[in-house]
């Protein structure tokens, strides 16, 4: 696909969903929640439309988010697996959650979880960053009201930050992955499961794999 016509190809696909349920500009606004002048320059091609955008115009137009995001150039191809996988599942087994994290090969979502995650670290070892990891994690835990091995993995990992149960690099790989948990600018939005989760459980897989 050429990446000059991604943007174009996503938004013919919601120009014609708008149309063949007579729906206008304004009444996406209002049933996605973004700004009128958000929803005009994304449709007239003079804003890079994120996951975010395509999370709640998917869920407005009743379009199934992983086809605008594959016609938005995220390459999301389905690895070969021996078993099936219940997405609908809570995912009370971590290796569930791992396997998940891997389920979907985009090796370029995986480089900016790493990429995101290195920033962090550094951001943790300032004050700023400890402050907001301690002050905004369990806030967090408590909005997303989700339960499952995922999320008791990552009150566990927090508990361990918290109680300094590691040495300092585990625990600056550790915060770092929550860090990226709570931080609202996730390269996937945390507002469906499993795939608002993708990104969170890629950061996960990736801090538990340099802990072992």
């Amino acid at each position: 696909m050429d990446k000059n016509n991604i943007n174009n190809y996503s938004i013919t696909k919601i120009r014609e969903a708008m149309k063949a349920n007579n729906i206008n500009n304004n009444q996406l606004s209002e049933l996605t929640c973004l700004d009128k002048s958000t929803i005009s320059r994304i449709l007239n091609n003079k804003q890079k439309i994120n996951i975010s955008h395509l999370q709640k115009i998917s869920s407005a137009l009743q379009i199934p988010l992983q086809e605008l995001m594959e016609l938005e150039g995220y390459a999301l191809e389905y690895k070969p697996h021996n078993r099936n996988i219940d997405f609908n599942s809570n995912f009370d087994n971590l290796d569930d959650i791992l396997e998940i994290a891997s389920f979907i090969d985009c090796e370029s979502l995986e480089a900016n979880v790493e990429k995101e995650l290195n920033k962090y670290e550094q951001y943790l070892q300032t004050q700023e960053g400890k402050d907001l990891l301690e002050g905004r994690f369990l806030k967090k835990i408590e909005s997303i009201n989700f339960t499952g091995a995922f999320i008791e993995k990552l009150k566990d990992l927090y508990e361990i930050y918290i109680k300094r149960e590691r040495d300092i690099a585990d625990l600056i790989l550790i915060g770092s992955a929550l860090l990226y948990f709570i931080v609202s600018t996730d390269i996937i939005p945390d507002f469906i499961f499993p795939i608002g989760f993708l990104d969170d459980m890629i950061a996960i897989k990736l801090v538990l794999g340099k802990l072992k």
